[in-house]
């Protein structure tokens, strides 16, 4: 709940930065505005007057002053009540025409020219513009304003409250979405923790916002490959216990059956060959249970690199030949032209080591097998046929299933083909089976 409401304060921290950010300045360029709009035609006239009268003293028309500064106040515009002060740098009063305000001080008024409202013990508001010329003087001309500084002053504490209410509904509004959002992600992570080991068929719901349902749709598709996984693993664990528990009941009653037969060498031969051979059953279905788990899992993190297939099939034609020759099988390779491909040579000759192992087992002497590489624009083909009885068509979807066994098993333990299979999707490939009058087992591999 913690980090969900985490979540949710970040992201509303976040959009209120982010709007709150944009409604001050928003504010701040508005406020501006509406004072340059205000007072923009004011202080532009009482500018032109006082420069008129600066443009004299330049002059040297002192005579000319009062009568100018008399003929402007007596204007009534840019307002009524005007007046005009001369004053030189010590702050000295040179000319002074109208009633100037008390508050207005020539002496503090900063330089070197400038603009600010002021009252006078009235309370009448009054724009003083004062202007520095060229000659050791300044000239300030006011007078009483149209607009009310208040009606300014109020009309900024409206922008202020009004952004502010904007910035607050904004927040309002982000906790809110933001709080729909977090919500719909907390409920469905309470829904998840409900999904345990034995109730991975189970499927999330549909989502009202897009963005989460497309979540829980990947989260679903999840739960499948776990599900079958887990479905897999469970089968195939089961299905390796009861073949380990066959050959070890076998090897266990076989030595049973010798130590309580006669006492003769002759019987404790055939027991121990009898046991032997169990054995070596036992030593092939770990190591292949072992080899087929660690494919599974890829955890060989040995480098891909290139394979030359012709070099790997006429290796394992040389170690099986004695195996053909003992089972007076014709036995033959055809690999023509160099073929490569990227994978893991060990792997890829286990691959070829367990189809032609498979071919031997489940045929008889007679039937030949051939092994043929080849290549053709995109690929390059292993293919192994046997011209053995081959295998039924019932049985042809399962031949690549762990532990199945077809009915002319020839004494393996179910895990060549599987193996294959898992070399084969590592390496990026496809492989199949096709079975008319003979068996043929056909790898095709990315060149």
């Amino acid at each position: 709940m913690s980090r969900r409401h985490s979540l949710r304060i970040r992201l509303t921290a976040l959009f209120v930065v982010g709007a709150g950010g944009t409604m001050v300045a928003a504010a701040i360029a508005m406020s501006m505005l509406l004072q340059q709009v205000v007072w923009r035609q004011f202080d532009g006239e009482l500018s032109e007057e006082a420069e008129t009268i600066s443009q004299l003293l330049d002059a040297g028309a002192i005579d000319d002053v009062g009568r100018a500064a008399s003929a402007i106040v007596s204007e009534r515009t840019p307002g009524p009540g005007k007046f005009i002060e001369v004053a030189d740098a010590d702050g000295r009063v040179l000319a002074s025409v109208g009633h100037v305000p008390p508050a207005v001080v020539v002496s503090e008024l900063p330089d070197p020219s400038g603009a600010r409202t002021v009252r006078d013990s009235r309370g009448s508001a009054y724009r003083v513009f004062w202007y520095a010329g060229r000659g050791p003087y300044r000239v300030v001309v006011g007078a009483r304003t149209h607009p009310d500084p208040r009606t300014l002053h109020y009309a900024r504490v409206a922008i202020v409250v009004t952004a502010s209410a904007l910035i607050f509904a904004l927040s309002f509004l982000a906790w809110t979405i933001t709080g729909r959002v977090t919500s719909e992600l907390g409920r469905m992570a309470d829904e998840i923790e409900t999904i345990e080991a034995g109730s991975l068929t189970r499927r999330l719901a549909p989502r009202r916002t897009p963005e989460v349902d497309r979540l829980a749709g990947v989260l679903n598709r999840l739960l499948e490959r776990l599900d079958t996984a887990v479905t897999h693993l469970r089968r195939f664990s089961a299905d390796a216990a009861h073949e380990l528990r066959t050959p070890l009941a076998g090897l266990r009653a076989r030595i049973e059956v010798t130590l309580g037969g006669p006492a003769s060498e002759r019987a404790y031969r055939e027991g121990l060959l009898d046991a032997l051979e169990q054995t070596e059953r036992l030593g092939t279905l770990a190591e292949h249970l072992l080899a087929l788990t660690a494919i599974e899992a890829g955890v060989d993190a040995r480098p891909l690199e290139p394979v030359r297939l012709d070099s790997i099939a006429w290796e394992v034609t040389e170690s099986l030949e004695a195996v053909a020759q003992e089972q007076g099988r014709r036995f033959e390779c055809i690999a023509p032209a160099p073929v490569t491909v990227v994978g893991r040579a060990l792997l890829l000759k286990r691959l070829l080591l367990n189809l032609v192992d498979n071919a031997f087992r489940h045929t008889p002497p007679a039937a030949a097998v051939r092994l043929e590489i080849a290549t053709d624009s995109a690929a390059a083909i292993v293919s192994v046929r046997d011209e053995g009885p081959g295998i039924p068509a019932d049985e042809l979807p399962r031949v690549f299933d762990p532990f199945h066994r077809g009915s002319g098993n020839g004494g393996g333990g179910g895990l060549g083909l599987a193996l294959c299979r898992e070399i084969v999707v590592q390496h990026r490939g496809t492989i199949s089976v096709e079975s008319d009058h003979g068996t043929t087992v056909t790898v095709r591999l990315p060149i």
